[in-house]
């Protein structure tokens, strides 16, 4: 066949079909070419924002780990100078509580300095002796307090005193202290004091590096929504990760890696237990990048994780350029097609080939468009990201109390709450139907004169009633099981291949105060939006025709002109007010079968309708006649009607949705197909009607329809 292709394209132009086929040729090999520099645009712009994205990680990782490495060097030779005037006896046993406690004030990425004493050890009338001296935050600020460790444990049997006791100093394994009941990263130094009849060694002197400088280290690092770092040892035991519960359980990375199943993961944790540096990329649901680099000090790794969802957080441009190269391609191959069949018209077989197989391309370029906006994201404006983190939270919550602070105004009061959606509905066009928890946790010094409850600003039905109360160290725990129906806002432009995001918006009950409510992290297992926080497990969370993509809590800042009657200083401007925001696209099986299913029908009947229309002949045995074609035509332009009628109902918006546009090509090409059939019924002599007896409206009418939706969904797409 490519041969026979080729002899026609060698041979001189004659016909008029001959030079169709050869300037649909030059159209092909253009629309190609122009596919060829539209893809490699697209894989430019991807790679570029990886490689951005990955760039700016490492280069703040690399800031990081200096500093960190600077921090833990600082902690190993201060200790190591104790140690060092202990052994000496330039630091006598009289002088070390004040030592380690003016070492302690004087180097705040400390968290703890001590020292620990073998048995008598430190006096022939003391058996053991072992004083701490511990920073503890507090609301006020920081306190320093000292602890005898001894009457809280036995400490000479405990690994983080005997191993550095006997190999010398080291970083010990992080373990939880029994006194503050908190993750230790412990550097140890053993010391030998300068008397004759002091055990040897002595006892050990160490400090512990404050975990919370971790947090203000990472605080810088973009991450996207569900991006994190990660530190690990060198045997791969997690030293911090955002889920607190794997330090305190100490696994480990290669652990998590095989509970997951993920060898890429175990891959990356090997080579950072190594010591090595570098950039890992994780395949599977949840694509990313893993940016890891050693610590020179201590041999640990610090990685940091980038999600390719956060990196592509607004795909509309890339989107855009794969809709054009969809289109590039398919113009491409419907071109190829003619050149590959041309269309004489002494080959009729061949004919119906090429309106089939242009039809069918034109199809799948029109599935491909609609799979890639069903895909695409966009940034929502005047909100925050999606607040997965302890430390973009506090960072946010800093931001606004700098703000209040700037504006002459009171200091917001934080409280922190929690949401759990057990079903979900959407009752019609605008309202949206929940049920499930809201929980607050009041502090009774910060929450003092501060009344209990919420209110959901959106809902036009709504109950609650309280389900639990558990009181707390130092206030109460309040939940409530509710029930509302929210009015909100949905853009049904692209209807039905629309993704919609329902909301809760939570006001305090003194809505018009400075209180800020803040999503309480704590109560949940994972806050990576693709694990559904805060809803029903996806077997009992039944919400018919959509699909759950994500979850999660995030700010929008609102403003109102009025101040509700409420007299004094209130927060009516700009003032950040809780969401918590779920994702859904509807399901393209769904959407098919139930709003397509109609207009590919009509579509189809009416291809029947229009393959009767002919000229009368001997062996008319159809029985095609003008007036059956007007009413047939009529039948199906009424069950069209009703049912946009029907549609219009259902969505009450404002504005042409998409999937009207469906119905106008159809009403075009209803109107074209009853002229047809009457230019037939008077006998036109027009030679396009009347070769091979009106074959060429048969011939065109899948492509020409597929190409007029194939135009309106790139009007309302692009």
């Amino acid at each position: 066949m490519i041969f026979s292709i080729w002899n026609r394209l060698a041979t001189p132009p004659v016909t008029k079909i001959d030079w169709l086929v050869r300037g649909c040729l030059v159209l092909s090999l253009t629309s190609f070419l122009g596919a060829g520099i539209t893809a490699i645009s697209y894989w430019r712009e991807r790679y570029g924002t990886i490689q951005t994205a990955l760039n700016s990680a490492q280069a703040k990782l690399d800031d990081a780990v200096l500093e960190l490495n600077a921090e833990l060097e600082h902690l190993e030779t201060t200790v190591e100078t104790l140690a060092e005037d202990l052994s000496s006896g330039s630091l006598e046993n009289a002088e070390v509580e004040a030592r380690l406690e003016e070492t302690l004030r004087a180097n705040p990425n400390f968290s703890a300095t001590a020292v620990a004493y073998e048995p008598y050890g430190f006096s022939e009338e003391r058996e053991l002796f072992h004083p701490n001296f511990k920073r503890l935050l507090t609301d006020g600020g920081e306190r320093f307090e000292r602890f005898d460790t001894e009457e809280f444990s036995n400490y000479l049997e405990a690994d983080w005193y005997r191993q550095p006791l006997l190999e010398g100093a080291q970083w010990t394994y992080p373990y939880i202290s029994p006194i503050i009941n908190s993750i230790i990263l412990e550097y140890s130094v053993p010391f030998t004091v300068p008397d004759a009849d002091a055990p040897d060694p002595s006892g050990i002197v160490y400090a512990n590096y404050d975990l919370n400088q971790l947090s203000r280290l990472f605080q810088s690092f973009d991450l996207g929504t569900t991006g994190y770092p990660i530190v690990i040892t060198s045997s791969g035991q997690l030293i911090y990760h955002p889920i607190t519960s794997f330090v305190q359980q100490q696994r480990s990375m290669i652990d998590l890696a095989q509970e997951f199943n993920d060898s890429d993961l175990e891959a990356i944790a090997r080579q950072m237990m190594a010591g090595e540096s570098g950039i890992g990329e994780r395949s599977g649901g949840a694509a990313s990048w893993m940016i890891y680099q050693s610590i020179p000090a201590t041999n640990w790794s610090v990685g940091v994780v980038l999600f390719r969802d956060d990196i592509f957080g607004d795909t509309v441009s890339l989107t855009n350029k794969l809709v054009l190269l969809s289109v590039l391609l398919t113009s491409g191959v419907v071109l190829a097609l003619v050149v590959a069949l041309p269309p004489h018209r002494d080959h009729i077989s061949q004919l119906w080939l090429l309106s089939m197989s242009v039809s069918g391309v034109l199809a799948l370029g029109l599935l491909a468009i609609w799979l890639l906006e069903i895909q695409q994201v966009e940034v929502v404006q005047d909100t925050t990201p999606p607040l997965v983190t302890e430390t973009s939270l506090q960072q946010f919550l800093s931001r606004q109390r700098e703000n209040n602070i700037e504006q002459g105004l009171s200091e917001p009061i934080f409280l922190p709450t929690g949401v759990f959606l057990q079903s979900m509905e959407f009752k019609n066009a605008n309202d949206f139907f929940v049920t499930g928890y809201i929980w607050q946790r009041y502090n009774d010094e910060i929450h003092e004169g501060i009344s209990r409850g919420f209110v959901l600003p959106e809902a036009i039905a709504f109950s609650s009633q309280e389900a639990y109360r558990q009181d707390l160290p130092n206030g109460e725990l309040i939940g409530w099981y509710f029930q509302a129906t929210l009015r909100q806002t949905f853009d049904y432009s692209k209807y039905p291949f629309d993704n919609q995001q329902g909301w809760l918006r939570i006001w305090h009950q003194d809505f018009a105060s400075n209180v800020i409510l803040t999503p309480d992290l704590g109560a949940y297992d994972l806050m990576v939006p693709l694990s559904l926080p805060g809803l029903e497990s996806l077997d009992n969370m039944v919400v018919p025709g959509w699909n759950i993509k994500q979850s999660f809590f995030r700010y929008r800042f609102n403003s109102y002109n009025s101040n509700f009657g409420f007299m004094g200083e209130t927060q009516v401007k700009d003032f950040p007010e809780l969401y918590f925001e779920v994702d859904l696209e509807r399901d393209l099986v769904t959407v098919i079968i139930t709003k397509m299913m109609r207009v590919i029908v009509v579509s189809g009947l009416l291809f029947g309708v229009q393959y009767l229309v002919r000229y009368k002949t001997g062996d008319n045995q159809l029985g095609f006649s003008a007036s059956g074609v007007i009413g047939a035509s009529g039948g199906f332009s009424f069950i069209l009607i009703l049912d946009q009628i029907n549609l219009r109902s259902q969505l009450a918006t404002g504005g042409i949705i998409y999937i009207e546009y469906f119905y106008f090509v159809l009403y075009i090409m209803i109107l074209v197909v009853v002229f047809n059939a009457i230019m037939v019924a008077k006998g036109s002599e027009n030679a396009l009607l009347q070769y091979n007896n009106n074959i060429l409206p048969k011939l065109i009418y899948w492509p020409l329809l597929l190409s007029l939706q194939i135009v309106v969904t790139l009007f309302v797409f692009v």
